[in-house]
This record gives structure tokens, sequence and C-alpha cells, in this order.
């Protein structure tokens, strides 16, 4: 059966491209099914050190599939409503978790629009660039009268700010790369020919350092706006005993001693 997420590991890079352009990627039913189990798989596979995430053609995703709502919706409200509230549970949410909590380092290649759900798939990656011409977009309040998915309210709440977070939600307007740069909603914004390279680049530097240092690291960032100092301190302090410990650190001190001539 055709795969709408295509899989393709080099480097330790495991690329995962939506597959579905001529549609721009909308996640429907088979697609989102498609990438959480292309992204169990990069889990499971040892040669995987870090995972792009990124859209075929001109659209990173542009969010949910509404064709397939219109499916559902004919089979009256209560259907609609197990329905995708059984795919957001057993699929979508599951999607961003997985990323959110992935062993090793995400990397989200934004090559054009992103609205809707698939915003709160880009930014649940641990570093998000986005070309040039992208765009991230909300639609769901404005336009639908739905509520953001898949992680979207989190996310944003966190890289915005409450006061921006509920303008760009709320009002549906078009956030550009490079304002969603100047915001700090993604890392970077960088010309559409170098998006690819640079993504792919970008994830060979995270896959090379400690897999674990960067989940304790992802965790401890997430959790700094509910702990208060203190907590916070002890939390690192936790996560530093660990890492001393293990082999990265050993050589990594190794072989600075032996470059400085204190071997």
């Amino acid at each position: 059966m055709t795969t709408l997420v295509r899989h393709v590991l080099r480097d330790g890079v495991a690329t995962l491209t939506l597959d579905r352009p001529q549609a721009l990627n909308a996640l429907g039913q088979k697609l989102m099914e498609d990438f959480l189990a292309a992204l169990q798989a990069c889990t499971a596979d040892e040669r995987t050190r870090a995972i792009v995430l990124t859209g075929a053609g001109r659209a990173f995703s542009a969010g949910g599939d509404i064709g397939w709502f219109g499916a559902l919706l004919a089979g009256g409200p209560a259907h609609a409503q197990a329905e995708i509230g059984r795919f957001m549970e057993d699929a979508g949410n599951q999607i961003t978790q997985a990323i959110a909590e992935c062993p090793v380092p995400v990397v989200a290649a934004v090559n054009g629009p992103c609205v809707g759900g698939a915003i709160g798939i880009a930014l649940a990656a641990d570093v998000v660039l986005a070309a040039r011409s992208a765009y991230f977009l909300v639609p769901q309040v404005s336009q639908l009268g739905i509520v953001p998915d898949l992680g979207a309210t989190w996310a944003l709440s966190r890289l915005l700010g409450r006061s921006r977070a509920l303008g760009v939600a709320l009002l549906g307007e078009r956030m550009d790369a490079a304002q969603a740069e100047q915001w700090g909603l993604i890392w970077r914004c960088v010309a559409d020919a170098d998006l690819a390279e640079q993504a792919q680049a970008l994830a060979l530097r995270l896959g090379s350092t400690s897999a674990a240092a960067v989940r304790d690291t992802r965790c401890l960032i997430d959790a700094a706006p509910g702990n208060t100092l203190q907590q916070q301190l002890a939390d690192e302090r936790t996560a530093q005993r660990r890492h001393v410990a293990g082999d990265f650190f050993n050589q990594a001190c190794a072989r600075f001693l032996a470059r400085t001539g204190h071997a």
C-alpha cells in the first residue's frame, strides 16, 4: 500500500516528508496514521540519531483535511464527534507527543504554508527552521468555529506569551516566516533554496550530541514556566548528576584535556 509519508535515512538523519502535495499535505486520516507509523519506525531504529520533518511540494501542511471532516459530518454530529475525538486521541495527539518526547533531536523544516493543526506538529520539534516564503496560520477559530489543536495552544502560549498567542489564535492572520523568527516562534528563517540543506546540517549537528542531554534539556526548558527557581535548580542538579557519569561527558573532557596538554 502506498504511504503518504516518505522516510529516508542518510548519515543517521531520518527525513520524514509529508507526501500528499496535491492536497497541500492536508492532515487526513491515512496521512496521520502513516506519519505516526514513520515516527515510531524512526525511534525504533538505532541508526537514527536525528529526525527532520518537512512537506512535499509547496506546503508543509494545509492543516486538517476539510473534505474528510465533511464526510464525517454527513454521518451526523454524534458520529463526527466520536470519529474526530478518536482520530485525535489515536493519531493526531500521539504524533505531537511523539515528536515532543522523541528520544533523538527533531528539526522541523517548514517549507511552505503551515496551517492549523500542522502548527502544533511543527512547533513540537526541538528546532524549527522555515523557508522565507513560508507562513503560519491558525484558522480554526476565525474560519471554522473550532479551537486550535494538536498542541498549538500549548506551544503558542509558551513561545509567544498570552497576548500574542491569543491574537494569533483568535484573529486568524498569517504570520510570515520573518515575523515568526522575530517573535521567537521559530529558531530561524532561511532562504527557500537553502532550507533542506540547512535542516540536514542542523540535524547532523544535533545528532552528534548526547541524545540523553538533549532530552533532559528539552524537559527542563518545558518544565521551567511552571517551576519555582528552587525546583528548577534541583531538577538541573538531578539531571547533571546523571550526565557527568556518562561516556559522552567523560570522553569530551578527555579530548579537551588532551588538546590543552593537561591529560
